[in-house]
């Protein structure tokens, strides 16, 4: 192809012209140095030559004047896309441009312009919500549970259930529900309830636990909780799901087989609350530093407004708790219902990774004395309301007093 063939027609956000020539600096741009008695310079490197574009360009005919108006109003827009006919399409914002009109050259109106190297635009990119990643895989895992309930107890004979050794077998079971899953009281007021529910009416029995897992999402918000409050309550669950994790064994493999059926959906639900408490948790932004620290007289009449993030250390702590716990659970549960076990578990790890990330370390201080934790609070975080969190982390007998190694949240 002849190089002519190849030139493309010059423009610059969609306005023609024609170009009479085009200066651009290539190479690398520098520093000479040159020293007295020494022949040899040092050129010192500073990077690559911006690639300016100083082009001579001009509109001609009849109509010049509408065509100068509408590339005046495309090089007042600032930036955009110029077609260099040599160098091809090029993102670029306008510099310092030139008009000329002369009496003589009637219809043909010239321009100097200069063009700067421009980035792109970038295009909006779509980044996947951890915490609706957890709650969309939870809903699976919800309904698989339900299934597996429902399936188990089909292959079980009623009749031949034994109510008093349900009973016995449920009663370590029916104290979660009780202390985790107090709404479903309302309808299992005691255990007896519950073992009839279970040999009688299994079905309505899923559908009672179903109903209560969409009443969670508004029973707990972290507005309500905070980092601490759900990761405390996060932790009280994962005790509850290893304490159902099996029934006490009676005699008879079908009240057996029903009681481990009910322990399973028992502690499935106590994984999905777990999980939906977990995904209220955001990634915290950088919280913003006070420019100076306020006196304890005017944070005891206006007390600091903090911005609340994680703690690093104890998100981590609860993560390898879960992952154990979940491990407990994915062992004894069929091919299907632990593949969305395990997608839901890889849910939970991606955004509690995230939210630790973004969440600050705890950190020892030793102090030469002893020091109530109010002092402790104003010394290391500037902010005397936060005593009881001191507290908290450094347990001792009296609130007066604090050990020599005190742990507080870093920076």
């Amino acid at each position: 192809m002849n190089w002519r063939d190849r030139l493309l027609p010059a423009s610059f956000r969609g306005v023609g012209f024609w170009i009479d020539s085009t200066k651009t600096p290539v190479g690398r741009k520098g520093q000479l140095h040159e020293y007295p008695q020494r022949d040899l310079p040092y050129f010192e490197d500073l990077g690559q030559q911006a690639r300016i574009h100083d082009v001579t360009a001009f509109i001609i005919g009849a109509d010049c004047l509408e065509q100068r108006d509408k590339l005046l109003k495309a090089l007042e827009a600032g930036s955009g896309e110029l077609v260099h006919p040599w160098l091809g399409r090029l993102q670029v914002k306008v510099g310092e441009c030139d008009m000329t009109h002369t009496r003589q050259d009637g219809g043909l109106v010239t321009f100097t312009l200069k063009f700067y190297p421009d980035k792109p635009l970038q295009f909006p990119t779509a980044s996947v919500s951890t915490q609706q990643a957890i709650l969309l895989k939870a809903g699976t895992f919800q309904a698989s549970a339900l299934a597996r309930f429902e399936q188990a107890m089909t292959m079980i004979k009623a009749a031949r259930i034994g109510i008093a050794n349900l009973r016995n077998s449920l009663a370590g079971v029916y104290e979660i529900i009780k202390e985790q899953l107090q709404p479903l009281i309302t309808y299992y007021k005691d255990i007896t309830d519950l073992v009839k529910a279970v040999k009688e009416l299994p079905k309505e029995l899923a559908a009672e636990f179903n109903g209560l897992l969409g009443d969670i999402k508004e029973l707990k918000t972290f507005a309500k909780e905070g980092y601490r409050g759900v990761i405390a309550d996060v932790s009280q669950q994962l005790e509850a799901i290893r304490k159902a994790d099996a029934p006490k064994l009676t005699t008879g493999t079908d009240t057996n087989a029903a009681a481990q059926a009910m322990a399973d959906l028992v502690q499935d639900t106590l994984i999905v609350k777990a999980a939906q408490w977990i995904a209220s948790m955001p990634v915290a932004s950088k919280p913003m530093k006070l420019p100076s620290t306020p006196s304890v007289n005017n944070q005891a009449s206006q007390p600091i407004t903090h911005q609340d993030v994680p703690s690093t250390d104890d998100t981590l702590a609860m993560l390898k708790n879960l992952v154990s716990t979940l491990d407990l659970a994915k062992n004894k549960s069929s091919p299907a219902h632990h593949q969305v076990a395990s997608d839901l578990q890889d849910a939970l790890v991606t955004h509690l990774k995230a939210v630790a990330s973004s969440g600050i370390r705890v950190v020892t201080k030793t102090i030469q004395e002893s020091a109530p934790a109010l002092v402790i609070a104003y010394k290391y975080l500037g902010d005397a309301t936060r005593a009881l969190e001191i507290q908290q982390r450094n347990p001792t007998n009296h609130p007066g007093f604090s050990p020599n190694q005190v742990k507080v949240p870093g920076e």
